[in-house]
């Protein structure tokens, strides 16, 4: 049940991000905006890729590949992202989108050490999706938010 949710809140993001582009696209938004605009929908649909397909598990188990390894690239992408578009994040309700990526840090870290057994509980896979869900509402509300915002600029 808790994939579903997750998947159903992905989809919003990126028919958030989708239409606040094409709602825009006949205005003169800035490059600054369509670039931010992109690159959001591109990580988000990269999370959602992380989030349910779960690559690093394939990588652990087909090409003995840790899922440190793998979550450490995670972490410079999205890093990347949050870098590059830190001015655009810091003019908005920020701590959303901060919070979501703490949320995400907390799941990876989760995921980590019960993997490795060094913390276990009862329903691992239950805890690391209702982490999973948490950050990608916060995710989902910065950028509803955004885009409230940007359309009041623009519009």
């Amino acid at each position: 049940m808790l994939e579903y949710v997750k998947i159903f809140l992905l989809l919003i993001t990126c028919i958030i991000i989708l239409l606040t582009l094409f709602k825009l696209n006949r205005k003169n938004i800035t490059k600054g905006v369509r670039d931010f605009l992109l690159s959001s929908l591109v990580v988000t649909i990269f999370l959602a890729i992380i989030i349910e397909i779960k690559p690093h598990h394939f990588l652990r188990n087909t090409f003995s590949i840790s899922n440190l390894i793998t979550y450490l690239f995670y972490f410079v992408l999205v890093g990347l992202y949050f870098i590059k578009n830190i001015k655009t994040i810091f003019q908005y309700k920020y701590i959303l989108i901060i919070i979501s990526f703490m949320l995400f840090g907390l799941a990876n870290v989760f995921d980590l050490l019960s993997d490795g057994k060094l913390i276990t509980f009862m329903n691992n896979e239950i805890v690391e999706d209702i982490i999973h869900n948490l950050g990608i509402v916060f995710w989902l509300l910065f950028f509803a938010d955004y885009s409230k915002r940007i359309k009041i600029e623009y519009l």
